[in-house]
């Protein structure tokens, strides 16, 4: 009741973001209905003000601090916390005014309290919007729907390929008509199916069991939509392979959907990608004997040699544990390739073995061979 007053008097923005930081405290803990309805209302029209620190004041992430009151609210009641979240934080994805107020909303709110299915509806509706919300709220929005998988709020992954596919209807529209016409027009809805596969690639092995059914039923779609988006299908499809067969399984989409060319520059693009850390689980869990016989079999049987080139050079030829005589063979067999490409690679490529009784000078193999 002494708030009331002052808040509609609208004083100055500071003192409003004051009062807001004040009445947090007391949210469930008045002993009266008519207060409760009070700051709830206050808290509301909070949500609409112009000034972004007001509206800052009503995420915990404005401070992070256990002694800020929502922080200490989250701990303490879920009940009101989560009332809260979906009342007044939600509320602010849609400011009135503010497109920094609704980023910073979609950035910070915390999600996990909000009610999924109307999160996820307003989620999917900023995906395929094409003006100045959808451009800077996008990532912010794809990522949220991302998230409810990670923790297991949505299962199902027609969300996500009905959103691609929706977004996909909008370039005739726009990227063909608008192409260059400016920064902002610059095939808008290819890049956004880029920055959709790369914010699936960062969280794609935390998707569960069906992300492999997923991602091929993707390859497929955006293969169609456009090849030269191969290169981030192909970086998704080795990432989830759990044994030899899913990478030869993947290679062979891609290998199927593209011009010989192109797939012998997307198996270069994926080889210096195999022997990242994270990249490919199943091939950094092998030891290096597994890695040789692996690579060899791709050498030899699926005669892909640009695929695990870098594999070879960077985590088997250099280890010093590694079967000296099949490394030789394999890397003379590198060297008499009828592929020009492969063969450059092999003869520009020197074993970094010293010379020892073993090894005669000839089979240290360097480019004079």
């Amino acid at each position: 009741t002494i708030v009331k007053p002052l808040w509609n008097n609208r004083p100055h923005q500071d003192v409003r973001a004051c009062l807001i930081l004040t009445l947090l405290h007391f949210i469930g803990k008045s002993n009266s209905n008519d207060d409760d309805t009070i700051i709830w209302e206050i808290l509301e029209q909070a949500a609409d003000d112009d000034y972004l620190p007001v509206v800052e004041s009503l995420f915990a992430a404005h401070r992070g601090k256990s002694r800020w009151p929502l922080s200490k609210l989250k701990n303490s009641s879920n009940h009101f916390f989560e009332t809260f979240v979906n009342r007044i934080q939600f509320k602010i994805l849609d400011h009135p005014t503010s497109l920094e107020a609704r980023s910073w909303a979609w950035s910070n709110i915390e999600h996990e309290y909000c009610h999924t299915n109307k999160l996820i509806e307003k989620a999917q509706q900023i995906c395929i919007q094409f003006d100045v919300d959808g451009n800077v709220l996008f990532e912010k929005a794809f990522k949220k729907i991302i998230l409810s998988f990670e923790q297991q709020k949505i299962t199902s992954f027609d969300i996500i390929i009905d959103i691609i596919k929706k977004i996909m209807l909008f370039r005739d529209e726009l990227d063909s008509k608008q192409n260059a016409i400016d920064s902002q027009h610059d095939l808008p809805v290819y890049r956004r199916v880029q920055l959709i596969l790369n914010n699936l690639d960062g969280y794609i092995d935390k998707f569960g069991n069906e992300k492999k059914k997923f991602v091929r039923s993707l390859t497929l779609i955006v293969l169609q939509f456009d090849k030269t988006l191969a290169p981030l299908i192909g970086k998704l499809l080795i990432k989830i392979a759990q044994n030899k067969e899913d990478i030869d399984d993947g290679l062979r989409i891609l290998q199927e959907n593209l011009s010989e060319n192109y797939f012998e520059k997307i198996l270069t693009e994926l080889s210096s990608i195999i022997d990242k850390e994270e990249s490919c689980p199943f091939i950094q869990q092998l030891n290096v004997d597994e890695k040789l016989n692996l690579a060899q079999w791709f050498v030899k049987n699926r005669n892909q040699p640009l695929f695990v080139f870098d594999l070879l050079t960077n985590h088997v030829f250099n280890q010093s544990g590694v079967d000296r005589e099949q490394c030789q063979h394999l890397l003379r067999h590198l060297r008499q390739s009828e592929n020009l490409l492969v063969k450059e690679k092999a003869m520009s490529y020197t074993v970094p073995w010293v010379e020892d009784k073993d090894v005669s000078g000839d089979d240290q193999m360097n480019v004079s061979e």
